[in-house]
């Protein structure tokens, strides 16, 4: 090194000790980690992002498989814009179904009601692949509770058979249809576990009160949802509008129950209305019983005809609606009307308890 350099050098150092840099050693390391910190939030907020978008892609590609590829067809009620299928002829039909949500031997018919008893439906064309199904009432000299009727519909389109056999009115004179019978059904849809009913504007012409008016929808909600499933639901609308009276505003699809808390309180099966059956009569049903204790008893048909017979039977389960069956004592030929009441230990205090009755002929 020369003496130039060194000269340079050391004019260098002096001037360096003269220079004043105000940024201390930590607040450089503190600078860093804020820079450290920013860029992995960017990061993790891409992610975040990112995985955001694929969910939300993710979930509409599933929809769009479920509701194009693999949506299982509503075969049970054709699309009513579409021409219905001809129904296939067989040999001998009458299947009789279970009662919606109760499991038991005890509660099928064994007795059917006989030929002429029932109206045919307008979808029970003779020759036509029919199917057995409850359909819904209101008893006209009891406690309000809904009974039912077996009626015979097509298979194809039962629960469209259903509703027309229920604005057909019951065979039962002791029973009632509470819909405007004029009533039109102009389509039947299902999606998922949603039942959409259109019904013309006639279904908005009846005079009830708020209770009976909670009784009418049941009775529709049951009859549709025994064509398909006991937890189903229905939405009902008048020609593509809210379903809305002078009570309520039935906008939202509605299951068995929400029209009143205790639709069906009392059933009785067999023997159906106006059933020609051989003794001894076996009386199967559906109660919903204080400690599972009903009452029955038969008389003749005349008002002022004794009691023939009277006893006590048990449901297979207490304080819920459960099924019944017991038999009859021996009967001599005639028409006989058999009465089942709830047991009452209030002695009427809560209101006269639901009962039923059935006239029958013993060959």
């Amino acid at each position: 090194m020369n003496e130039l350099e060194q000269m340079l050098r050391a004019d260098l150092r002096d001037v360096a000790g003269t220079v004043d840099i105000p940024i201390s050693v930590d607040a450089v390391a503190a600078e860093r980690d804020r820079l450290d910190t920013e860029e992995r939030r960017a990061r993790w907020g891409g992610r975040v992002l990112a995985a955001a978008v694929a969910a939300v892609l993710l979930t509409f590609a599933v929809w769009w498989v479920q509701t194009n590829v693999f949506r299982v067809p509503d075969t049970a009620v054709p699309n009513p814009l579409q021409t219905p299928v001809a129904p296939t002829p067989v040999d001998s039909v009458s299947p009789t179904p279970s009662p919606s949500g109760v499991s038991s031997a005890a509660t099928s018919p064994s007795a059917s009601p006989t030929p002429g008893s029932a109206a045919p439906t307008a979808s029970g064309a003779p020759g036509a692949r029919t199917v057995g199904t409850y359909v819904y009432f209101v008893p006209t000299d009891s406690f309000p509770n809904l009974v039912r009727e077996l009626k015979q519909v097509s298979a194809e389109t039962p629960a469209r058979g259903a509703l027309e056999a229920m604005l057909a009115g019951p065979s039962d004179p002791e029973a009632a249809n509470l819909w405007n019978p004029a009533t039109r059904i102009l389509g039947i849809s299902k999606h998922g576990d949603v039942i959409t009913v259109d019904l013309s504007r006639e279904a908005l012409d009846f005079n009830l009160g708020a209770s009976y008016e909670g009784f009418m929808v049941d009775q529709l909600v049951w009859t549709v949802t025994e064509a398909f499933a006991p937890t189903d639901r229905v939405l009902i609308t008048i020609e593509g509008r809210e379903f809305a009276t002078g009570h309520n505003v039935h906008d939202r699809p509605m299951g068995r129950g929400d029209g009143t808390q205790s639709a069906v309180r009392l059933l009785i099966d067999t023997p159906a209305h106006g059933a020609t059956v051989s003794s001894p009569v076996r009386v199967t049903g559906l109660a919903a019983a204080f400690e599972g204790t009903i009452l029955w008893e038969v008389r003749g048909p005349d008002p002022n005809s004794g009691v023939v017979a009277e006893g006590v039977a048990q449901t297979d389960e207490g304080m819920t609606l459960a099924p019944f069956a017991f038999d009859l004592p021996p009967l001599d030929p005639g028409t006989y009307e058999v009465r089942v009441t709830l047991d009452d230990p209030s002695g009427g205090e809560a209101g006269p308890p639901a009962s039923e009755t059935k006239v029958f002929t013993v060959a």
